[in-house]
């Protein structure tokens, strides 16, 4: 976390675009205020060098605020600095704070947004978790905790072939109210079926349709062969099928449905064939695309061919959705929990809304192995911001989590009379992101 997010609060972090607004940057702790006003001067650099009067500039860091006209602040007298300024189009700017010298004392950013995103607020998420009621190491409400405690704003387990766990730890997390939404999920396998499929939200199981009733799946599955049309030499038509028959149960159990790593792992044992991805890419029924994650550094390969595929795929003019998710399968075993998630832009973490975001394309797949700068892969729109979300807000807002998810886990592990501490703690990861992103007043 850099100093000026640990050592300030800035508010509103997100201003609607080419507006007039106030900023107020209040300094947290003695050492970070600012000197007297006759000390400082305060510019607005544009990110993009779009400027309030029309103009398009090209300039050099070096030259801090000189190029720029100086904006509209004071020094209130409780140390905040107020800067108001029109913030043109949609880009971060970066508020430079200077002595009169031309020294840098501190940089803050915020961010313009027009109108379609301005009132839409970023959640953290994961739908591909198992635990150890498949092949996982903990408990469902155990992984929710430490989901919590890392910062996640939404979760759903999504266990091979059980749909149940998914229940399980919202049960038991509807008794101690936390600020996670968890939400229902499953790992669907349907038989002679190799493609990997997820239930996000769905309000049935998809897995209990062909284990309770085999027969009846195998008969509605191969009624869909005859309209399938043409399918590639050597491709099972009825494994088509059956990823078509999985993604519209999904869909009518009012679920998300997504394709999960069509390129898992290319140098060993599990590999989906070329030609039966072609046609799951090809026919398109998939709600959402599982472009990043459950892959270990050394497997990089394969997110690396996900992501070229998916390039492919837009320049063709498919333009699908798509989330990044961590296929984890422990969350102190170390590797994959926490490296590959969603951060979804919506009114609020319920599923409809987060699906809503998800399928409107205003969600990005983030990559961020441990020790690893993040990277988000999504539209060159939706990136920019995230990018900044990832820096300016992610940091504070996941400070505020750690300590909600420790209680989460204490709480499991027997410690007695801490609900209603958590309660109250739930609320502050909320506050501050309606707060600095203008979230109250968009909704």
């Amino acid at each position: 976390m850099n100093q000026s997010v640990q050592y300030f609060d800035v508010s509103p972090l997100t201003v609607r675009a080419d507006e007039i607004s106030e900023v107020r940057i209040r300094p947290r702790y003695e050492q970070a205020a600012f000197p007297p006003a006759e000390r400082v001067r305060v510019a607005v650099v544009p990110g993009l060098g779009a400027m309030p009067d029309g103009r398009q500039l090209d300039f050099s860091w070096e030259k801090t605020s000189d190029p720029f006209e100086l904006v509209d602040w004071k020094l209130h007298e409780d140390g905040s600095l107020f800067v108001r300024a029109r913030f043109a189009g949609e880009q971060e700017h970066i508020i430079i704070v200077e002595d009169t010298d031309g020294n840098l004392l501190r940089e803050f950013s915020v961010y313009s947004l027009l109108p379609d995103w301005y009132g839409l607020l970023p959640f953290k998420g994961d739908f591909h978790v198992h635990t150890l009621r498949s092949d996982g190491k903990e408990s469902p409400a155990y992984v929710a905790a430490r989901y919590r405690e890392a910062g996640f704003d939404f979760l759903a387990i999504s266990d091979h072939h059980r749909y149940e766990p998914s229940l399980e730890a919202i049960d038991y997390w509807r008794r101690h109210p936390t600020g996670l939404a968890l939400l229902p999920g499953e790992e669907v396998h349907p038989p002679e079926c190799p493609v990997h499929m997820l239930n996000f939200g769905g309000r049935f199981s998809v897995n209990a349709l062909f284990r309770e009733d085999e027969a009846k799946f195998r008969r509605e599955v191969e009624a869909r062969i005859p309209s399938l049309g043409p399918v590639a030499p050597g491709v099972n038509p009825f494994a088509v099928a059956a990823t078509e028959w999985v993604f519209d149960k999904v869909r009518e159990a009012g679920g998300l449905a997504v394709f999960c790593h069509p390129y898992w792992d290319v140098r060993r044992r599990n590999v989906l064939s070329g030609a039966l991805v072609d046609e799951v890419f090809k026919r398109r029924k998939f709600d959402a695309l599982e472009l990043i994650g459950g892959f270990w550094k050394h497997q990089s390969e394969s997110n690396a061919l996900q992501v070229a595929r998916w390039m492919e795929e837009r320049a063709a003019g498919a333009d699908y959705p798509v989330v990044g998710l961590s296929d984890s399968h422990g969350t102190d075993v170390g590797g994959l929990f926490g490296w590959y998630y969603t951060v979804v832009l919506a009114r609020s973490a319920s599923f409809d809304d987060l699906a809503a975001g998800i399928r409107a394309g205003n969600s990005a797949a983030v990559d961020a192995p441990e020790n690893e700068r993040p990277h988000c892969h999504g539209s060159c729109r939706l990136s920019r911001y995230m990018h900044f979300l990832l820096r300016e807000y992610f940091p504070r807002h996941e400070a505020l989590c750690r300590t909600e998810g420790e209680l989460m886990l204490a709480i499991l592990g027997g410690e007695p009379g801490l609900s209603p501490v958590l309660e109250l703690l739930a609320k502050r990861p909320a506050a501050f992101r309606e707060r600095v992103l203008g979230g109250a007043e968009g909704k």
